[in-house]
């Protein structure tokens, strides 16, 4: 019986151009147009700051729907270095610098091919100690070899673990990327969102590493949308909108699986990644305007004479991503700037509000909370 997907008939034989008129189409299409309109307006500096901050996302979460817990701070510092950005950290972050190299190839790169050396050494780069998570030797920077089956399982305590998928045996992985990468290559003259949607399912489903198989679907669905907008710079971070909320999560898991195992067409899977892109571009579209807000705010700013503690206190503000709605207390202005009283942060805030950078918006006293005016206004 022919149960796996790459062992059906229609395995390779991707049929999704009737989507193209479908709504989810037409509507990834529309989010990311607006997307794209509005980003062309940001100064190279506000790009690159954008730009770090998808990075960011798409690192961390890409890793977590794996499972994988990666620190913040150590991500934060890596893709400083990367985008050129000043950092006096001395921290490694050889772990991180890894995945942020290919997911920054995947976009900086987009137009060169997409080859077996290259993924070899996108998934090399995931595991440069040679080692797993937890320490087990990998196989690193070459397909897997191994004659056992590759079983994507779960296990829960003591229970029996459930089986999710069985990839292709190692001996074919050869002839399977093959056609992958000949089809990828092939095809990145008329890149599609639907080409993106195939690329990622196609490789997991061959999953042809030992380990990074989920991470480097998503990097390579990262490269098609990249080639597809002819853009070298990252503008949503899809892993962030996979692992937003558990429907979403659950919708990834289930879409992929029950598509692999024959449960539902392959359509499925298509529309549920288009739904993904099109609300990973509304949500860079939130955090687009919340630059152009913060543009707005120190431009605004500029002849408003401020102390140190206080320009210090609206610097950190808006680099720890408050949102726009984000209440300012005593004790956050206090905690942020440090060693100074509880009157002279009285003092400093009051002060503020008199020169329209904040407004009041609780009672006075000890509960007193501001808000920052441009942003309510905006």
């Amino acid at each position: 019986m022919k149960y796996w997907c790459w062992e059906r008939d229609d395995w390779g034989k991707w049929q999704t151009e009737h989507l193209k008129s479908s709504d989810s189409y037409i509507l990834a299409q529309r989010s990311i147009s607006n997307v794209k309109a509005i980003s062309s307006l940001l100064s190279d500096a506000n790009r690159i700051s954008l730009e770090a901050k998808l990075l960011e996302k798409e690192c961390i979460n890409t890793s977590l729907i794996e499972g994988k817990v990666i620190d913040i701070g150590l991500v934060r510092t890596a893709i400083a270095r990367k985008v050129g950005i000043n950092t006096h950290s001395k921290a490694d972050t050889r772990n991180e610098d890894g995945l942020i190299e290919t997911l920054a190839d995947t976009t900086i790169n987009y137009n060169a091919p997409l080859t077996h050396e290259r993924l070899y050494r996108w998934q090399a780069s995931l595991f440069h100690t040679g080692n797993d998570e937890l320490g087990f030797p990998l196989e690193v920077g070459s397909y897997r070899a191994s004659l056992l089956p590759m079983k994507v399982v779960t296990q829960k305590g003591d229970k029996k673990e459930t089986v999710h998928y069985i990839a292709p045996p190692s001996k074919s992985l050869k002839k399977e990327m093959n056609i992958f990468i000949n089809w990828f290559n092939k095809t990145s003259n008329s890149p599609t969102y639907l080409r993106a949607a195939i690329a990622s399912y196609w490789f997991v489903s061959i999953h042809p590493f030992e380990d990074g198989n989920g991470r480097l679907s998503r990097a390579i669905a990262d490269m098609a949308i990249a080639q597809s907008e002819k853009a070298p710079y990252r503008l949503y971070s899809m892993s962030d909108t996979f692992i937003s909320s558990s429907s979403n999560l659950n919708g990834y898991y289930e879409n992929l699986e029950a598509c692999q195992r024959g449960e539902k067409s392959f359509d499925a899977w298509v529309v549920y990644f288009l739904g993904a892109l099109s609300e990973s571009a509304n949500n860079t579209k939130t955090l687009l305007i919340d630059t152009f807000n913060r543009m707005a705010f120190w431009d605004r700013c500029r002849k408003i004479s401020m102390n140190n503690r206080q320009r210090e206190f609206l610097i950190c503000f808006f680099d720890e991503n408050n949102p726009p709605e984000e209440t300012i207390k005593r004790k956050k202005y206090r905690e942020a700037v440090g060693g100074i009283s509880d009157a002279t942060a009285k003092r400093d805030l009051v002060d503020l509000v008199s020169k329209g950078v904040l407004i009041p918006i609780e009672a006075k006293g000890r509960n007193s909370a501001y808000k920052i005016a441009v942003l309510v206004q905006a």
